[in-house]
């Protein structure tokens, strides 16, 4: 993200635009490097500051956005100077990239004190440095020492970082950078999610490592168990030959029976073959059960492995609590609506998705107008898509068939597009049978729309 002056200028006239005159209401640490503030009357987005080592920065991002602060000395001394303080002015030092910004806060005894934030934000050499009334350096994020071309040394009067260069004044796209500033968001929320879900993806993926052993399990059983079905035949003859004994005795060393005991008489081995035949019949039919259950699982989890960057913190949490019950990392009270599914807005015009065959089938054949496009990568599992328009653009049926590659894990294949009114409800809950039907193929999914998804958000019911 490059910081050249002329966007630092309109981030600096920004600040004094729609913050200056506000209270910092809340400061969070969000990590090492990034420090998000909130204002008391200026609501509609907070500042970032981001010590990023390589690439720092400063801008505005949405207001919804929110993050736990991380506890230690670099919160409490930040929390202590700027929570409650008053935005006077901010100005940039030196015409490099280096934000001055004055506020004023009263002490315990209720007098107002004057203290100066300073955001240097100077690849590998940044800094978040606050100072007196005196402008001595009451706290920074990195201190130097004397032997340092930039003292920051508590108690020293703060010299502002000699430029080595002239800071270029280029016309950069302002708007462009704040997107960039949006997507910085974004992608941290993402790596911080993935962290705190990767217990759970490793779970998932033993899971479906179990469920392919006990596959393999279960159909060595029923191999086994079908030798034995020809137990009844067996039976049934030893009962046909009982009065034959020349018969009876060719037949035993015919077949090698190692298994007849010549203690019992015929009734009784016959019926013994009988048992182990109904037995086996009995596996057949549970291993053939469990194998039905296992198979759906394994797509099912498959699935969700497949999809596992898009999912949100709620659909993390209800994976959690029902492969890792009690395990997840929160601190907020989480309510879910299983079956509500997600959308993204393309302009004016929503695209809906399942994630799981219950949101599937509720989005198709609860939520969605009967004139509503549907969209199904074809010959494959996934989710199901739905545009809620009756006459979709090409760009919105593009986008549409782009996400159900996305929500498969590819980059290339055949969409189906049907009308939800030329559905019908297959055997399973999530199938679906189309009647009448269109196929497109895709080669290529575009970053634009993997970056849309990273805007999901869930029905409300």
């Amino acid at each position: 993200m490059k910081l050249d002056l002329s966007i630092l200028r309109k981030i600096n006239e920004d600040i004094n635009k729609k913050i200056a005159n506000n209270f910092i209401t809340n400061v969070v640490v969000i990590n090492s490097s990034d420090v998000l503030l909130s204002f008391s009357f200026y609501s509609k987005e907070k500042l970032l500051i981001s010590l990023n080592h390589n690439s720092p920065f400063i801008g505005f991002i949405d207001s919804n956005y929110s993050s736990h602060t991380e506890l230690g000395q670099y919160n409490d001394n930040l929390r202590k100077y700027l929570k409650g303080s008053y935005i006077i002015k901010s100005e940039i030092l030196n015409e490099d990239r280096v934000i001055k910004i004055t506020l004023h806060k009263s002490d315990e005894f209720y007098v107002k004190q004057t203290y100066y934030l300073i955001i240097e934000l100077i690849p590998t050499i940044n800094n978040l440095i606050l100072l007196d009334n005196e402008e001595k350096v009451i706290f920074a994020k990195h201190y130097s020492d004397l032997t340092n071309n930039h003292v920051v040394i508590r108690g020293f009067i703060y010299q502002p970082i000699k430029k080595n260069q002239t800071l270029k004044v280029n016309e950069s796209d302002y708007e462009k950078y704040k997107e960039e500033v949006n997507r910085y968001v974004l992608e941290m929320d993402n790596k911080k999610a993935k962290e705190n879900a990767l217990p759970l993806y490793e779970q998932l993926k033993r899971k479906v490592k179990s469920l392919n052993k006990k596959l393999t399990v279960l159909n060595k059983e029923i191999e086994e168990a079908k030798a034995k079905i020809e137990y009844v035949n067996i039976g049934q003859t030893l009962l046909t030959l009982q009065n034959d004994k020349e018969e009876l005795n060719n037949y035993i060393k015919s077949l090698d029976l190692k298994d007849y005991d010549y203690d019992l008489d015929v009734l009784s081995n016959a019926n013994n073959y009988f048992t182990k035949y109904k037995k086996s019949k009995r596996t057949i039919e549970n291993d053939n059960r469990e194998i039905n259950i296992a198979t759906n699982e394994i797509e099912e989890i498959s699935h969700i492995l497949e999809i596992f960057d898009y999912l949100d913190e709620e659909e993390i949490y209800e994976l959690y609590e029902k492969y890792l019950p009690g395990k997840y990392k929160t601190k907020r009270k989480i309510k879910i609506d299983y079956k509500e599914p997600y959308y993204i807005e393309l302009g004016k015009t929503k695209i809906a998705f399942g994630k799981n065959k219950d949101q599937n089938d509720y989005l198709t054949f609860k939520k969605a107008n009967k004139d509503f496009v549907f969209i199904h990568i074809a010959n494959y599992h996934g989710s199901h898509v739905v545009i809620y328009s009756n006459n979709p653009s090409k760009e919105e049926l593009l986008v549409a068939s782009e996400i159900a590659l996305i929500l498969s894990n590819k980059e290339l294949g055949e969409v189906q597009v049907s009308k939800i009114k030329d559905l019908r409800k297959g055997q399973a809950k999530g199938e679906v049978n189309l009647l009448n039907y269109e196929t497109y193929t895709l080669h290529s999914v575009r970053e634009s729309t993997k970056l849309l998804m990273k805007n999901q958000r869930r029905f409300n019911g």
